[in-house]
């Protein structure tokens, strides 16, 4: 790490973790299905970020040996977004996001097994609280099953990029990370469209946005993409992944609020729900005190 956490990086964080909480939302909002949203959003981010370096007049290269490695966490990230939408269109929004929750659980043992370190009990106590949320939220919202079974292998997929980025951030600048990053998840997309086209031949997938969806794509690509993935590499060198991912499970809470003023009654869910939700948030209360002790 550069250097230790100051109170305005944690303020940032959870600014980004608003940013992050309203994705959900556009990609509900849209008539797009996940494969068009996570294509266009991959599509403005990698060009966003190009002309954000041209402006800076910053350079972008890097050899193939570097820009390998970065493109894969890329494809990794791309399918993680699939997940991440076609769980909220196969349940809730607010399903969708309290699963997302889990990735606390899960790098609190993939980041020890990554950097060689021992596994912090702490981290794994935090991480059972969250499952154990997980598991109100299975036992009262059954109906939900696809979307709950989608989203929980998005929230793995998210670990396994989070805990890679924070190898990354001691290495490369954060927007060169960022950069190919996208650029990577951007061409898996022309693999992974055909390829779920192929497998669900049931399925309609709406991929060309018209009218209104250019504007919620376009929010998610640029507003909702550029700039938290940038701020997050740089926030990497200071903390750890764990304790991003920790800080990320408070994206339930945002989203839900502001998808219940939104799309108003289906979005309210039963009282089960809401104490897993509670579980998951005591996880993130608990943390700072006890990493402390």
């Amino acid at each position: 790490m550069d250097s230790k956490p100051l109170p305005k990086d944690y303020l940032k964080l959870h600014f980004i973790v608003i940013i992050l909480g309203f994705t959900a939302i556009l990609g509900r909002l849209t008539d797009v299905s996940s494969l068009g949203v996570v294509f266009y959003r991959t599509l403005l981010a990698a060009s966003g970020m190009w002309i954000v370096a041209q402006f800076q007049k910053k350079s972008l290269k890097v050899s193939w040996k570097d820009a390998l490695p970065l493109l894969g966490v890329g494809a990794i990230m791309s399918f993680h977004w699939i997940c991440f939408f076609g769980s909220a269109r196969a349940s809730t929004v607010a399903v969708s996001l309290v699963t997302f929750s889990t990735t606390s659980f899960f790098t609190s043992i993939i980041e020890p097994i990554v950097r060689k370190t021992k596994i912090s009990w702490v981290e794994v106590f935090l991480g059972i609280l969250v499952v154990l949320g997980m598991y109100f939220v299975f036992t009262f919202e059954g109906k939900y099953i696809v979307g709950i079974l989608i989203g929980l292998v998005g929230a793995l997929l998210a670990t396994v990029f989070s805990v890679i980025n924070a190898q990354f951030a001691q290495k490369y600048d954060a927007q060169i990370v960022t950069f190919y990053e996208m650029v990577g998840a951007f061409g898996a997309m022309w693999i992974y469209i055909p390829i779920i086209i192929f497998a669900l031949p049931n399925e309609h997938f709406q991929l060309m946005p018209t009218n209104y969806d250019w504007l919620w794509v376009g929010i998610l690509g640029l507003v909702c993409t550029v700039y938290p993935y940038i701020e997050m590499m740089h926030l990497l060198k200071k903390i750890s992944a764990f304790t991003l991912n920790l800080s990320i499970n408070m994206e339930p809470i945002y989203g839900i609020i502001m998808a219940y003023f939104i799309f108003g009654e289906s979005e309210k869910m039963t009282s089960g729900f809401y104490i897993g939700g509670a579980l998951i948030l005591l996880s993130v209360v608990l943390h700072p005190f006890l990493k402390k002790k």
